[in-house]
């Protein structure tokens, strides 16, 4: 863990400090930031018309936000404009002859960089690659990184484990860090452990009491343990196994998700807009201490104007791979398909923290095409309008509780991307 931590520390004092390239320095002072309200909801929306395009002319009238079904007033309505895409669409400055600048001044205007306007994290998981994904993913990084970016864009590589290109500019260093990834797979289920459980199959078992993953387990164990009749140490041995796969992949989740929220609380420093790309082939996180970070991710990138775009790292081939082969094979198992529903539906599961991260920062989830380098490029590039809306908790019970919000528009044709989602505040503890 110390070293882990190592590691977050240097990303952080890099990222807090900006230092981009040797000629790159920011004179511009950060931007407001808004913060997060302890009182009230922020919602951030993205609303695509039939052919894709982001819909910038809805008023708050046009939104309804219903909290666990019942329609919550809002308190708070702003629409953002993506300021790169709104300078692309203005005709350049000095384009007649009557205003061309003198020759002595375009020289200098073309020495000074662009002023930063967007700043994009692009963060790989190599908490969770395999070796086969982070090979597809370097090469298509590496690609995408072949073009250079926008004026006022600076970037940087980061990723779980420590690697930090610093933010900049130039291509090479991004592209230097990428070719630095390597997989990982911190979490690992222990293939000796007497029976093999994962954190699916763990969590199936001691969280959602599935009859048929305990018997698949216990018959691995009595096979694996040389046991006879007696099913009392088998029930023992499965407990056991279960309980350590269960800790271990929840404390992975945590770990991922800490580091996560942190890259967003870091990233609310910079000015302008802020764009975080997860490259990743997702993971399962599905503890309640889990879904409470999860809120808090959503609840910062919300009030630090954070967009989160996700790209599953696996491509196509991640619907086609067949269940996990890993130590003993049970009969059972066999015989009613589990290990390959298990495989199927953990798969679905790895994904959907991917997509409630984007949805919920009004970011996209690109998934299904082995278009990586496509992916990341259409991830780079922000949606046009986003609205960001707000409502008041002034009487929600302060419980802790989660709360599933749907959001909608009065207006026919149109799909939305919004929040799904958030935790009820903990009420204050009085202090002794």
């Amino acid at each position: 863990m110390t070293s882990l931590f190592r590691h977050l520390a240097a990303c952080f004092l890099c990222l807090a400090g900006l230092p981009l390239d040797g000629q790159d320095s920011p004179q511009q002072a950060p931007g407001p930031i808004l913060q997060v309200h302890v009182n009230a909801v922020l919602v951030p929306v993205v609303v695509r018309d039939a052919a894709g395009h982001t819909v910038g002319d809805l008023k708050q009238d046009d939104f309804k936000v219903f909290d666990q079904g019942k329609l919550r007033p809002l308190s708070g309505f702003t629409i953002q404009e993506n300021a790169a895409i709104e300078d692309a669409a203005k005709p350049a400055a000095g384009s007649s002859a009557s205003t061309a600048p003198p020759a002595a001044s375009a020289a200098s205007a073309a020495a000074q960089p662009a002023a930063p306007k967007r700043f994009i994290v692009f963060l790989f998981d190599d908490r969770h690659f395999s070796v086969g994904d982070l090979n597809q993913v370097k090469q298509a990084a590496t690609r995408m990184l072949d073009e250079p970016l926008a004026d006022s864009d600076r970037a940087v590589v980061l990723s779980f484990l420590g690697i930090n290109s610093g933010m900049t500019h130039a291509r090479a260093p991004l592209q230097a860090a990428v070719e630095k990834l390597k997989a990982t797979e911190v979490y690992r289920p222990n293939q000796h452990q007497c029976p093999d459980i994962d954190y699916y199959s763990a969590d199936q078992i001691l969280n959602k009491h599935s009859v048929t993953e305990y018997q698949i387990a216990m018959e691995k164990a009595v096979d694996c343990g040389h046991l006879g009749l007696d099913t009392k140490p088998a029930d023992q041995m499965v407990q056991t196994a279960a309980m350590l796969s269960l800790q271990a992949g929840d404390l992975d989740a945590r770990e991922t998700l800490l580091y996560l929220r942190d890259v967003v609380h870091t990233m609310s420093q910079f000015p302008g807009q802020r764009t975080l790309i997860l490259v990743s082939p997702g993971f399962l996180s599905s503890s309640d201490d889990a879904l409470t970070l999860e809120s808090q991710i959503l609840d910062l990138a919300a009030g630090s104007n954070v967009t989160i775009s996700a790209l599953d790292a696996r491509g196509l081939s991640s619907n086609f791979v067949p269940a996990s082969q890993n130590g003993a094979v049970s009969a059972f198992g066999i015989e009613t398909g589990q290990p390959v529903l298990n495989q199927n539906e953990s798969m679905r599961e790895n994904q959907d923290i991917m997509a409630l991260l984007a949805d919920g920062t009004g970011g996209t989830f690109f998934h299904n095409s082995n278009d990586l380098k496509g992916g990341l490029k259409t991830l780079a590039e922000e949606p046009q309008y986003r609205y960001l809306l707000e409502f008041s908790l002034q009487d929600v019970k302060q419980n802790g509780t989660y709360h599933a919000l749907k959001v909608e528009v009065d207006r026919k044709g149109l799909k939305l991307q919004a929040r799904q989602g958030y935790f009820a505040p903990m009420p204050l503890r009085n202090k002794k």
